[in-house]
């Protein structure tokens, strides 16, 4: 499994969240993105941010996700 993280300052005010958005959206995709791929994702408070770990299965012989 690979882990991934990545943190923000907290320039918008509000915790990361996964939302489901149409094509035309030019903003909060990513995380929806990130969250189709991963087999887990963890939002948490960061030194006034936040950091999202996600979670990626590198062996589907072991029942994994295909990514």
């Amino acid at each position: 499994m690979i882990a991934l993280s990545v943190t923000d300052d907290g320039g918008t005010g509000t915790t990361p969240k996964v939302e489901h958005r149409d094509q035309e959206a030019e903003h909060g995709r990513g995380l929806g993105m990130v969250s189709a791929l991963a087999h887990r994702v963890v939002v948490h408070c960061s030194q006034g941010g936040y950091t999202v770990t996600a979670e990626l299965f590198t062996d589907t012989h072991r029942g994994g996700h295909p990514c």
